[in-house]
């Protein structure tokens, strides 16, 4: 009875994160633990972005296995290494129950299970444990096993070595820890930043960072061409022609994955939007961009935000989404002085502009990508 009920809690649990999964009803998990940590279906399907056709995998970490059964629908071969013995016995059960008859589940240590063969593959992918009885840890060296020791090893025995890494770590500070070229690619959904993968290649990389989205949008961007970038500002008369017209134009905001990632000056050319200012993320379009890398808002209005403007703001709109961006007050706050209660299909951005100035830009909400 408590196997069935830790089953269906496990279930409830992941539901929104593992939909493809758990339409297979004979699928289980080894604990309730392991099931909140698990990758989802989507992020997963990230990572299967990056397995070539056919490919040889070795997936050094299988945790719960999510996206070794990922990579299984795309490769010809996927050896998945558990250490923890609960987890492979899960493995075991699940690869049948999936029906994956090329998957090879191996309870052992995976840095040792390497030494001690001389096999080869296309792609070695390993997600090192970040965190232990001391807490969380960002760097590599801190995680298990240590990529930094076991680099020379692990890209001796495949073609593309694929590293997972926190959402928390420094970018540049992993790179210069890795001390090998690489890409790197920050994935996420619409609301949060969820990792970042470190990809060496043997033939070569190009130094790309990414920013990936489970929404299918990508934001890719060499850091030499960034620096060399000119960010473009929305003009102060456009945003007053707005404002007199009662609303021209769309908002975005990039997703925290884009955030994350960088390549904020390079994204004003590739999409062709402007900055509402330079330390303000907001951008500026007078048509709708639908591959934006980000969250959609049309313009309702733009009022210059003034003693009038907050005296007169809640007679209009009592109800309303409250945010700022590079404001002097923060979103409860702003929220508290406009006298309005949060909620509704409207969002009011209290943002610096052009020439510093601060403005209470009035939008409609765009659905999610």
């Amino acid at each position: 009875m408590m196997k069935k009920i830790l089953q269906l809690e496990c279930r409830y649990k992941t539901a929104s994160k593992l939909p493809e999964t758990l339409k297979n009803e004979n699928f289980i998990f080894p604990s309730l633990a392991v099931a909140e940590m698990s990758t989802s279906d989507a992020i997963a399907e990230i990572h299967t972005a990056f397995i070539p056709e056919k490919a040889r995998v070795l997936d050094m970490t299988c945790g719960f296995g999510i996206d070794t059964f990922h990579f299984a629908k795309k490769s010809s071969e996927v050896v998945t290494i558990e250490i923890d013995h609960e987890s492979y016995l899960a493995a075991i059960h699940n690869t049948k129950a999936l029906g994956l008859d090329n998957v090879n589940v191996v309870e052992a240590d995976s840095i040792e299970w390497l030494k001690n063969n001389n096999k080869f593959f296309d792609v070695i992918f390993i997600d090192p444990a970040r965190r232990d009885s001391k807490g969380r840890h960002f760097s590599l060296k801190d995680c298990c096993p240590d990529i930094t020791i076991a680099l020379p090893l692990l890209t001796s025995r495949c073609d593309r070595l694929i590293i997972k890494a926190s959402p928390m770590a420094d970018i540049e500070a992993l790179k210069k820890e890795l001390g090998t070229d690489c890409d790197i690619v920050v994935t996420g959904t619409a609301k949060e930043c969820k990792e970042l993968l470190l990809i060496c290649d043997n033939k070569g990389n190009q130094g790309t960072i990414s920013g990936v989205t489970t929404s299918g949008t990508t934001h890719t961007f060499n850091p030499s061409e960034e620096q060399t970038a000119n960010a473009v500002t929305t003009p102060e008369y456009v945003l007053q022609n707005i404002s007199a017209t009662n609303g021209k134009g769309f908002l975005y905001e990039p997703f925290p994955a884009v955030m994350k990632c960088g390549g904020l000056k390079t994204l004003t050319k590739i999409y062709a939007v402007s900055k509402l200012h330079k330390h303000t993320h907001l951008y500026y379009s007078p048509i709708p961009i639908e591959s934006f890398p980000g969250e959609e808002f049309k313009i309702i209005d733009i009022i210059p935000f003034s003693k009038n403007a907050i005296k007169d703001f809640s007679k209009s709109r009592p109800k309303i989404n409250v945010s700022t961006r590079n404001f002097p007050l923060q979103a409860p706050e702003l929220a508290k002085k406009l006298k309005i209660k949060e909620g509704g299909n409207e969002m009011v951005f209290g943002a610096t502009a052009a020439n510093d100035k601060k403005y209470l830009i009035v939008t409609s909400m765009g659905k999610s990508k």
